[in-house]
């Protein structure tokens, strides 16, 4: 049994779990998470996966933070200090909300090395994500239910799944 078929099989647990794991290890995102949120979209209504995804997201993302967070920890000195961009200085918090489907790493980085609001970010970032996910879930409703119709079996799940990978290494 592979990894995406005993995510699959925990039903929203496994779509958590997947969007939790992809988010803290940085490296492994939209691997396994995004081809099963598209599967997925066919049998859930896209607000529930949307905000099961965006939960396990945020609080994945929140490894991110909190390595940013120590990296803060060893500014000695003003001349040291992290540079923080002016477009986040200025927008503060809502920077999380507007970057969070994006590759947000660098500004959760910054605001975690700048002591913003641990509550405030990971509020922001399930938000973010959620209505991120929730989109990706309507889209992927209707673009699994055309392609399942087209396309024979084990080749629509290939070609979501080679979809999604695109996609994430043409966002990244």
């Amino acid at each position: 049994m592979s990894l995406a078929n005993g995510l699959e099989g925990l039903g929203l647990l496994g779509l958590f779990l997947a969007s939790f794991l992809g988010h803290f290890t940085i490296v492994m995102k939209d691997v396994f998470f995004l081809p099963l949120l598209l599967y997925m979209s066919q049998f859930w209504n896209p607000l529930t996966l949307g905000l099961v995804g965006g939960f396990g997201g945020g609080l994945g993302q929140l490894s991110i933070y909190l390595i940013g967070r120590g990296v803060g920890k060893f500014t000695l000195n003003d001349e040291n200090r992290t540079k923080i961009p002016g477009w986040v200085k200025k927008l503060g918090l809502l920077s999380v909300l507007l970057s969070s489907p994006l590759p947000d790493a660098p500004v959760l980085l910054l605001l975690g090395s700048a002591h913003f609001p641990v509550s405030a970010v990971l509020a922001l970032e399930i938000v973010g994500k959620t209505i991120l996910y929730t989109t990706v879930a309507i889209a992927g409703g209707v673009l699994y239910s055309n392609l399942a119709a087209i396309v024979p079996a084990p080749w629509d799940s290939a070609l979501i799944t080679l979809f999604s990978l695109w996609f994430s290494f043409i966002v990244t």
